[in-house]
């Protein structure tokens, strides 16, 4: 018996970790696209893009987690059944909830792992992240040091640099400054330098024009020329340290205890659905494995192969998650919907031990399928 439960396990894991590494690649490129996007606006490093991307994983394994699984499961119980693998080892007595045991063993460490990448390592992730991504759009001095294109590095502010001089001096600046509700204001220098960093960031300017453009007084305009300005970037970070937190930032025990003032704006609803979703999520690494061995195991063997149970069975785990997600949203919207984020998985389960027991398949109970049934 322990045998036999360690040679479909070692049969799944091997899949199951070319598909994760498959699905990670997949995922892992697309969701790289915007943090690409944001490293080249901003003028960062490659380290900074290989730092925003490895932040990523803790979601992308989340997602590939439930269906390399499912995927595994599928590919090693078709394998076994379609090398008459399975028809031995019932006619050796064992049953279809004898494969149950190496499955389970196989999805239960993954399930925890999950967990804790849920519960832990994506809330710290994404508010690490998300806090290096205000610091990138933050550092406006950044944007003074890319030549020959117009940057915002926040809103209402435009600059542009014509080139970098030999001594580090800035040649050819033009800053534009709307942000003040009563006038904007353009500044034009023929060099400049940046003095300081961080909250002590300032932009000193030389032989250069200010442009005042009252808003309400189309017509005025005040020119003032000057040998030497500083500009203050300081007043330009766009995160002051008390960016609000996104739910998915936030750890479970502060997405259960979150009340409606401390959500502000945001419904009371979207912190419960995150909270639950973080725990039901990784029931799917359980539910799904085990609907790929009923639906290719409880309907027995078939000489024209087993396409159409691969399907269904498909079908019906995809039918789930998008329901899982689907409840997801509406329990964003009305928070006393969270238990049914649990049914999902759950009803997969209940439905795969079902069609373990013995039950019959859904196309197996059609008039006329009896006789099909015996000649095949």
């Amino acid at each position: 018996m322990r045998r036999l439960d360690s040679y479909i396990l070692r049969l799944i894991l091997r899949p199951f970790l070319f598909f994760v590494l498959v699905f990670t690649g997949v995922i892992w490129l697309g969701q790289s696209l915007k943090i690409i996007d944001i490293v080249v606006n901003n003028g960062q490093s490659a380290r900074t893009f290989l730092e925003f991307t490895l932040l990523l994983l803790p979601t992308v394994e989340s997602i590939v987690f439930p269906i390399a699984a499912f995927a595994a499961t599928l590919f090693t119980m078709n394998r076994l059944a379609q090398e008459s693998e399975t028809v031995a080892m019932f006619a050796a007595g064992f049953s279809g909830q004898s494969l149950l045991r190496p499955v389970i063993a196989f999805a239960a460490p993954v399930t925890v792992t999950a967990f804790i990448l849920t519960l832990v390592a994506m809330p710290a992730s994404q508010r690490t992240l998300r806090d290096r991504i205000s610091e990138v759009r933050g550092d406006v001095a950044t944007a003074f040091l890319r030549e020959g294109s117009f940057q915002s590095p926040v809103r209402g502010i435009t600059v542009y640099l014509r080139g970098i001089g030999e001594p580090g001096e800035l040649l050819g600046i033009f800053v534009h400054d709307e942000r003040d509700d009563d006038s904007t204001t353009t500044y034009t220098a023929k060099r400049a330098v940046l003095l300081g960093e961080g909250e002590g960031a300032r932009l000193v300017m030389f032989d250069g024009l200010a442009q005042i453009a009252p808003r309400y007084e189309p017509n005025a305009l005040t020119l003032l020329r000057f040998d030497q300005f500083s500009y203050d970037l300081s007043r330009l970070a766009g995160d002051d340290g008390t960016r609000p937190r996104k739910p998915s930032e936030l750890f479970l025990p502060d997405l259960l205890a979150m009340t409606q003032a401390e959500a502000g704006g945001r419904p009371i609803g979207a912190y419960r659905a995150e909270a639950h979703e973080a725990l039901s999520a990784p029931l799917y690494i359980l539910a799904f494995p085990l609907l790929a061995v009923a639906f290719v195991i409880s309907g027995g063997f078939r000489r024209h192969g087993f396409a159409g149970r691969i399907l269904i069975a498909t079908a019906v785990a995809v039918a789930l998650r998008l329901t899982g997600l689907g409840l997801k949203a509406a329990t964003s919207a009305a928070a006393v919907l969270w238990p049914t984020m649990y049914l999902p998985p759950l009803l997969g389960g209940a439905l795969a031990l079902w069609l373990l027991a013995g039950r019959p398949l859904p196309w197996q109970a059609l008039p006329g399928r009896d006789a099909g049934a015996a000649t095949s």
